[in-house]
């Protein structure tokens, strides 16, 4: 497990983003039912509804785990098209947390956690043996890993 010890932004991002969407098949957003949302992020929503290829109602994902609580949680498949909307909409990974955005971009490698986002409390890891996705991650600039 690579822990990241910084938030990635700006450059750093979009590098994780991209190489995130090489290695990965699907991506996770979370809207949480205790937690309202801010219009803007209701906006988003709806404009990534055409690529929602599940959505189930969900008491944990990677990195969360509620207590009595519920969360809708969205899959997308990790196209080229939503590379590109995501890294339009945000230049911070932590920034993918309610109310202003939906919670949590976390990525899923074979139904597997690959990036474990939570953003709330501010850490994310990336859950990997593969050797080569290690220099990868390692080549990001910024990165600063434990």
């Amino acid at each position: 497990m690579i822990q990241i010890l910084e938030e990635p932004i700006g450059v750093t991002y979009a590098s994780l983003i991209s190489l995130a969407f090489d290695v990965c098949d699907e991506f996770i957003l979370v809207k949480r039912d205790q937690i309202g949302l801010h219009p803007n992020a209701e906006a988003l929503l709806d404009r990534l509804q055409p690529y929602v290829k599940e959505m189930k109602r969900q008491d944990e994902w990677p990195g969360t785990r509620l207590l009595g609580h519920y969360a809708d949680v969205y899959y997308f498949g990790c196209t080229e098209e939503l590379k590109a909307l995501l890294l339009h909409i945000s230049n911070r990974l932590y920034q993918w947390m309610q109310p202003e955005m939906p919670e949590d971009l976390c990525f899923l490698k074979n139904g597997k956690a690959w990036l474990i986002n939570s953003a709330h409390e501010r850490m994310s890891m990336i859950d990997t043996t593969d050797r080569s996705e290690i220099l990868k991650i390692r080549e990001i600039e910024g990165i600063m890993i434990y």
